[in-house]
């Protein structure tokens, strides 16, 4: 670049910083997302690099694009992003590992990082002659419940590009009576292709906390849950407060901006689930719904506590105890730096795959003749909380219709940022999945619906013909 140009782009750069107010503080959450999701896209879904740092990445971390440096090192299998203004001193490095994907490694090294490596990982054998949810064959014809012509149309639509959204649909899977019955991808995505959870996530830590409660070792109401506690107000804190997001510590669900907490605690901290133990009390427990990816991090952190608390005693926990069960063969929980879980956002799972955790719920915790979650631990995760009638354990709920008002009260959902989403509609015996990387260009709110999710719901209601 000749000097006349570079002084052009350090006009636009500064011209940039200064219309946008706190984007100096976000330039090192900005690097860490860029680093972390692009290592995650390349080496776990398999997405092309373009796709994933134009489409994807860019438009969540704007200006920063203009300033970005990014290196790909295909054979250490890392993604550093730092910015042309201050070098190395925002620099930020994901580390892929196989069957655990990437980490921010912060201050670790890579040795480091490999010495958590379980001893044996688990490489499940894909079934490709068994339909789902045994196995992965091709569906093999139309379901004659359905008019199929609606439904096909139906699907197009939430593929569509409307004014005022980037949609970005990946995939899109209905799941009647237990049976997959239709299913569509964008055309880089496979059945196979794992996809992030965003803070569908969330929905996974509850289901993984459940197991250990129906075996009795982990209480609702257990004393003092973090050591650092035990001293101060925050002992009356109880694993139930967590789970419905009222525990009463400070906290800010934002990623860029003032007080950035979950970008801060995502991107800048080795220890996510530390970051949250360390904010101070703001609320009786119980009794302010304060959602936050702090309190998921914690939860997969006391999970893996109660299983031996190493990284290696949480991947054969979650393995062996619910997605081994399921045949879910596509699963991958990353980990921070410190080996911890990611319960609040960080998991992978091919489209197939998050609907057999969607059928695991509508079937009452019941697979295959095994009770993989009580029907008690259903029935308390689907209890409207009493600090937000719209939540229960780390599942979004549609009591009196107040979420998705033209869909039935009975309906729930694993939900995650932009647009991910595993529905259950008891009514209809469905399972809907939706993934993409979809931006509302107008603007969003909490009630806001830019990928269509309810007018996805309810075509496939309405192509559902009467017996």
């Amino acid at each position: 670049m000749k000097h006349t140009s570079w002084t052009k782009f350090s006009l636009l750069v500064g011209t940039s910083i200064a219309m946008s107010g706190c984007i100096l503080d976000d330039i090192p959450i900005g690097t860490g997302y860029a680093a972390k999701y692009l290592c995650s896209g390349l080496w776990i879904s398999q997405i092309d690099e373009q796709r994933l740092t134009e489409d994807f990445i860019a438009p969540q971390v704007a200006p920063l694009p203009l300033i970005w440096k990014i290196d790909i090192d295909e054979t250490s299998h890392t993604v550093t992003v730092r910015d042309r203004l201050f070098g190395s001193q925002n620099a930020k490095t994901a580390y892929f590992r196989e069957g655990l994907g990437c980490t921010l490694i912060h201050d670790k090294t890579l040795e480091e990082l490999d010495r958590q490596i379980p001893y044996e990982m688990t490489y499940p054998n894909t079934d490709y002659q068994s339909l789902w949810p045994a196995g992965d064959a091709p569906i093999e014809s139309l379901h004659p419940q359905f008019d199929h012509t609606l439904l096909e149309s139906v699907i197009d639509e939430a593929f569509a590009e409307p004014e005022g959204v980037t949609r970005n649909t990946l995939s899109v899977a209905v799941a009647y009576r237990g049976e997959l019955i239709s299913e569509r991808y964008s055309d880089d995505i496979e059945p196979a292709s794992p996809l992030l959870s965003w803070s569908m996530a969330k929905s996974i830590t509850a289901t993984a906390a459940g197991i250990l409660y129906d075996q009795g070792v982990l209480m609702e109401d257990a004393d003092v849950l973090v050591p650092e506690w035990r001293d101060d107000a925050r002992s009356t804190i109880k694993l139930q407060n967590l789970l419905q997001m009222n525990a009463g510590l400070d906290w800010n669900e934002a990623a860029q901006g003032d007080d950035p907490d979950q970008g801060y605690g995502l991107f800048e901290v080795p220890d996510m689930a530390g970051y949250y133990v360390d904010q101070p009390m703001v609320a009786t427990p119980g009794e302010v719904f304060n959602y936050s990816t702090g309190s998921s991090n914690l939860i997969a952190s006391l999970v893996q506590d109660k299983v031996g608390g190493a990284l290696s005693d949480y991947y054969e926990f979650i393995q062996n105890h619910l997605f081994k069960p399921l045949n879910i063969t596509s699963a991958i929980v990353e980990f921070d730096a410190t080996g911890q879980p990611v319960g609040g956002a960080f998991h992978y799972l091919s489209t197939r795959d998050w609907a057999k955790l969607g059928q695991l719920y509508l079937n009452n915790g019941e697979w295959n003749g095994q009770q993989i979650l009580s029907e008690e631990w259903i029935n308390k995760t689907l209890t409207p909380s009493n600090s937000n009638p719209l939540y229960g354990y780390q599942i979004w709920l549609n009591t009196d219709r107040g979420f998705w008002p033209s869909l039935p009260a009975s309906t729930y959902a694993f939900r995650g940022f932009q647009g991910q989403i595993v529905m259950m509609l008891p009514d209809y015996d469905l399972v809907i999945v939706r993934t993409g990387v979809t931006f509302n260009n107008e603007g969003a709110s909490s009630t806001s619906d830019p990928a269509g999710i309810q007018a996805l719901a309810l075509g496939i209601i309405a192509s559902l013909q009467p017996e």
